[in-house]
């Protein structure tokens, strides 16, 4: 493989890995700081303190100031990064492809249609909970 072209496909890896990384740090962040609805999940830390119904206002009111500070913050971030993130999957699938024989190549298609079909499915769900 050219030296340079693997300099820019470990680059390219490396920068898919960051931004999985930021969206997963994010989303685990956002998911711990607003409390669980559901009977059986943990409560959230600032519940377990035992806040007064008037202090659960207040809190209620950050989280929700919060909650779409985070929404912003991703939608400005698929905005201005999402592109070049597909394009940069894209390239790294197609290059993988190269390596496989035709039947492999169908097959690891294949495989990629399931996972992308799956994933528009979960944001999509999540979307909807928003």
């Amino acid at each position: 493989m050219e030296h340079g072209l693997r300099t820019r496909l470990v680059t390219a890896v490396m920068l898919v890995v960051v931004f999985a990384s930021g969206v997963l740090l994010g989303v685990a962040g956002d998911g711990n700081l607003v409390a669980a609805e559901s009977q059986g999940k943990k409560q959230s830390m600032y519940e377990q303190v035992g806040p007064t119904p008037d202090q659960m206002v207040f809190i209620d009111s950050i989280v929700k100031d919060h909650s779409a500070g985070m929404r912003a913050l991703h939608d400005e971030f698929r905005r201005a990064y999402y592109p070049s993130y597909r394009e940069l999957i894209e390239h790294t699938r197609g290059a993988i492809k190269e390596v496989f024989s035709e039947e492999q190549a169908a097959e690891y298609q294949a495989l990629l249609n399931d996972f992308d079909r799956r994933k528009a499915a979960e944001r999509k769900e999540a979307e909807d909970r928003d």
